[in-house]
C-alpha cells in the first residue's frame, strides 16, 4: 500500500460565496502553499478540584480558523481573488471576449459589501480534507524586489466557519474537495520588469509623472480590521454571524536609487521632510508581454492611490546607497474621490472566481 498523506499532494482550492452562512463548491485551484489553522480554544476550567492535576473537562470557546497563504510568482489571474476577499465590493468583471478588466474602487465613506469565500484545503487523504466557509482578507502583502522577476505575494484570511470530511460532529456541504480542479499551467505571471511608477502631484499629471531609473524595489500592503459578530441566536454554533468593518490601512514602501526625482530640494524625499503632509498620487502601471486577447490586448495592472509619506530609512543596493519611503493612502475628496482603484486586465471571468448572487 503506498505512502499516504504527500505534502507534494496538497492543494488550496477557492470559489466566492453568493451569500453569508452558504458554503460553496470550489471554482478554482490556486497555486499558493501555506497550511490552515484551526484552534477550538479547548479550555481548562479555573476551579478547585481536590488534585494536583486537571479533573474536569476543558470546555470549547469561540473557533479562531486563519489561513496564510503565499506564493513566489504571482499570477495575474490570481488577483480578483486578492482585490475582492479584501475590498468586498461584489464586483463582477467587464468583457465580452477572454480578457475581462475588473476594477475594485473601495468606498471610504460608506460600506461596501463583503465579498466571502468558501476554501478547500487537503492532500491525497481524502478523509482528511478541510471546508472553510464565510472567509475574508484580514491583510495582504505584495513584493516586487531587486532583480526584476515575479512579484511575490502573501494573504492572511479569516474565516467564519470550518468543516471536515473527517469530522462527525463538523461534516462539510457538499463533495469535498470539488473535483476536477486543476491548477492553470500557463498563467501569465506579474513581472517587475513589466512595470513603471509614476508619481504627480495631481492625477490628471500621472501620465507624465513617470519616475525613470530609480525604483529598485516595492511592497504594496493592505490592512482590514475586521469586527467579528457572533450572537446567541440559539443555534448552538461558535460561527462568525456577521463582519463589520474596521479601520483600513493601505501602504506603499518603495526602495529608491538616489536621483534628483528622489532625493534633494523639490523630490519626493523632500515632500516627506515638509512641515506640512503633501498628498502624492501614485500609480503602478504593469503591462504583460503575454496577450490575454487577441490580436492586441495584454495582461495589465494598473493600481492609483492617493498618499502621504509617513516614513524615511537610509537602505542600501549592492555598492550603492537607497533611500526607502513609505506613503500610507488615505481617501482624497477633491482629485481623485477615492482612496485606491485597481483595474486588472486577466482572462478569470466571474464564474472562475465565484458568481455573486448565483
Amino acid at each position: 500500500m503506498p505512502v499516504a498523506g504527500l505534502v507534494r499532494l496538497r492543494a488550496h482550492q477557492f470559489g466566492r460565496q453568493s451569500a453569508h452562512g452558504t458554503a460553496v463548491p470550489a471554482t478554482r485551484r490556486y497555486g499558493w502553499t501555506g497550511v490552515p489553522s484551526v484552534e477550538l480554544n479547548w479550555t481548562d476550567p479555573e476551579v478547585d478540584t481536590g488534585s494536583i492535576d486537571p479533573v474536569e473537562s476543558p470546555y470549547r470557546g469561540a473557533d479562531d480558523v486563519t489561513w496564510a497563504e503565499s506564493t513566489d510568482s504571482l499570477r495575474y489571474n490570481d488577483i480578483p481573488r486578492l482585490m475582492a476577499g479584501f475590498f468586498g465590493g461584489n464586483e463582477a468583471p467587464m468583457g465580452g471576449g477572454t480578457a475581462q478588466t475588473w476594477t475594485h474602487e473601495p468606498a471610504s465613506l460608506t460600506n461596501d459589501p463583503v465579498d466571502l469565500f468558501t476554501g478547500e484545503f487537503g492532500d491525497d487523504v481524502l478523509t482528511d480534507w478541510y471546508q472553510f466557509r464565510d472567509g475574508v482578507i484580514e491583510s495582504f502583502e505584495i513584493t516586487g524586489n531587486e532583480g526584476l522577476g515575479p512579484l511575490a505575494a502573501s494573504i492572511d484570511w479569516r474565516f467564519g466557519r470550518w468543516a471536515s470530511t473527517g469530522s462527525t460532529d463538523r461534516p462539510v456541504s457538499g463533495t469535498v474537495p470539488t473535483p476536477d480542479l486543476s491548477i492553470e499551467k500557463d498563467a501569465a505571471i506579474v513581472y517587475l520588469k513589466d512595470m513603471e511608477i509614476r508619481i504627480a502631484d495631481s492625477v490628471a499629471a500621472l501620465g507624465a509623472g513617470k519616475v525613470s531609473k530609480a525604483l529598485h524595489a516595492f511592497a504594496l500592503r493592505g490592512e482590514q480590521e475586521w469586527d467579528l459578530k457572533r450572537y446567541a441566536d440559539g443555534d448552538q454554533s461558535f460561527d462568525i454571524d456577521d463582519y463589520g468593518r474596521g479601520l483600513r490601512t493601505i501602504e506603499l514602501e518603495a526602495t529608491w536609487a538616489k536621483t534628483a526625482r528622489t532625493v534633494g530640494t523639490t523630490s519626493e524625499s523632500d515632500k516627506w521632510m515638509s512641515d506640512t503632509a503633501v498628498t502624492r498620487y501614485v500609480q503602478l502601471v504593469f503591462t504583460s508581454t503575454v496577450l490575454a486577447e487577441a490580436p492586441s490586448t495584454f495582461y495589465g495592472w494598473t493600481v492609483t492611490l492617493p498618499m502621504t509619506y509617513r516614513t524615511r530609512e537610509e537602505g542600501e543596493i549592492g555598492g550603492n546607497t537607497t533611500v526607502i519611503l513609505t506613503g500610507r493612502a488615505q481617501y482624497d475628496p477633491d482629485d481623485f474621490e477615492k482612496v485606491f482603484q485597481s483595474v486588472l486586465v486577466c482572462t478569470l471571468d466571474e464564474a472562475g472566481l465565484g458568481v455573486i448572487g448565483s
